[in-house]
C-alpha cells in the first residue's frame, strides 16, 4: 500500500512538474524529425578493396560485383601494401584477395578486426554464392516459424532511427530526470524526513522507478504508432522498454547518491549516458560490433527494441532480456542500500 501511496504522490509531482507534458513534446518533435528531416535512403554500405592475384580474373570480378565495377565504393589495390594502406585510410571497409585461377577460384578476406563473427560469415558465404564455389550435395527446404519481412522490403532509413530513439528516451529517461528528483529532495531533506516514517527505502526509490517506466511507456505508445503503425509487436516492445527504463533508473539512482547537486553530477551523468550510448555505433555500422560494446547492457536493449519495432528483423531475443532484469534488480538493490546507509550516517 505504501508503494502505491508513494507512485500516486510522484505521478502527481510529475504531472505537477510538467514531466508529462514534456514526454509528450518530446515525442512530438522525434515524430516530426523522423518523417520531414531525415530521408528516407540513405546508404551506408564500406567500402571494397580488391586485390586481384588471379589468372584470367576480369571474368571472376564481374560474377563477383556485376554492375557495381564502376562503384566509387569498389577499389582497386596494385599489390598488398597498397591494399593495407587504403584499408588503413578508410575505418569502413573489408579487402578481398582474389587467388587462383578461373577455374579453381580462391579468395582471402582481409578485416579491420572490429567486425562480427556473423558479418563475417555472410561476406563469405556470399563470395562463395557469388564466385560459384559454394554448392550443396543435398537438397533442403528452408520453412519460416513466423512471418518475415521479403529481402526487398528494406527498412525505410529514417524510421530504422525509431529504436534508437525509444532507447535515448523511452529507456534512459529515466537516467536524466531522476537526478532532477533526487537533488530536488535532497535540498529539501525529503529522504531524512521520509526516513522517520513507517516507510521504507525500497517503497520510496520503488516509486520513483516506476514513475519513470510509466513515462518511458508513455513515450513508446506516442512515438512508435506515429511513426511505424500497428506492425511493432507492442506487447514485447513495453516489456523492453520497462525492463530497460527499470535499469536505467536504478544505475542513475546509485550515482546521484554520490552528489549534492546537479552541477557537481553534470560530467559523471554525461559519461554515464555516453557510455550507455555507445552500442548505437554498432547499430548504425553492423560491421563493428567489438566485445566492449556487447557486453553493455544497452547493446541487448536496442537490439531488442529493433527486433520488437521491425518484426522478422534477426535481432536480440527477447529471452535475453532476463539478463538486462536481473542487472535491474541488482542495480536497483545496491540503490536501497546505498540510500540506506546515507540516511543512517546522516
Amino acid at each position: 500500500m505504501r508503494l502505491a501511496a508513494n507512485t500516486l504522490k510522484e505521478l502527481r509531482l510529475g504531472w505537477r512538474s510538467y514531466y508529462f507534458l514534456l514526454v509528450v513534446g518530446v515525442a512530438i518533435a522525434y515524430f516530426l524529425l523522423v518523417t520531414f528531416l531525415i530521408p528516407e535512403d540513405l546508404t551506408v554500405s564500406p567500402d571494397v578493396v580488391v586485390l586481384n592475384e588471379m589468372e584470367e580474373g576480369s571474368q571472376v570480378m564481374e560474377n563477383l560485383f556485376g554492375g557495381d565495377m564502376e562503384s566509387d565504393k569498389l577499389l582497386l589495390a596494385k599489390d598488398r601494401d597498397d591494399l593495407e594502406k587504403t584499408m588503413n585510410r578508410r575505418f569502413n571497409s573489408v579487402g578481398i584477395v582474389l587467388k587462383g585461377s578461373i577455374r579453381e577460384p580462391g579468395f582471402e578476406l582481409v578485416f579491420q578486426g572490429h567486425e562480427s563473427q556473423d558479418i563475417r560469415e555472410l561476406l563469405r558465404l556470399s563470395i562463395l554464392q557469388r564466385t560459384g564455389t559454394l554448392r550443396s550435395e543435398e537438397g533442403y527446404n528452408i520453412e519460416y516459424l513466423e512471418d518475415r519481412k521479403p529481402v526487398d522490403e528494406a527498412i525505410p532509413f529514417n524510421k530504422s532511427f525509431l529504436p534508437v530513439l525509444l532507447m535515448s528516451e523511452a529507456v534512459m529517461l529515466g537516467m536524466f530526470l531522476v537526478f532532477a528528483m533526487i537533488f530536488g529532495e535532497k535540498s529539501e531533506e525529503t529522504i531524512k524526513a521520509y526516513s522517520i516514517t513507517p516507510g521504507r527505502i525500497w517503497e520510496y526509490l520503488g516509486a520513483k522507478v516506476i514513475v519513470l517506466a510509466i513515462l518511458g511507456v508513455l513515450f513508446t505508445l506516442i512515438l512508435t504508432p506515429m511513426v511505424v503503425g500497428i506492425g511493432p509487436r507492442y506487447g514485447e516492445l513495453l516489456l523492453i522498454v520497462v525492463v530497460g527504463s527499470t535499469l536505467s533508473t536504478s544505475i542513475a539512482l546509485i550515482f546521484a547518491s554520490f552528489y549534492n547537486n546537479l552541477s557537481q553530477s553534470l560530467v559523471p551523468m554525461l559519461g554515464l549516458s555516453l557510455v550507455f550510448g555507445l552500442p548505437m555505433i554498432s547499430f548504425f555500422i553492423p560491421g563493428f560490433s567489438p566485445w566492449y560494446l556487447r557486453i553493455l547492457p544497452t547493446y541487448t536493449i536496442l537490439f531488442a527494441l529493433k527486433g520488437a519495432v521491425f518484426p522478422g528483423s534477426i535481432q536480440v531475443g527477447i529471452s535475453s532480456l532476463w539478463l538486462i532484469a536481473l542487472e535491474g534488480a541488482i542495480a536497483f538493490t545496491i540503490a536501497v542500500l546505498v540510500y540506506g546507509q546515507r540516511v543512517r550516517k546522516n
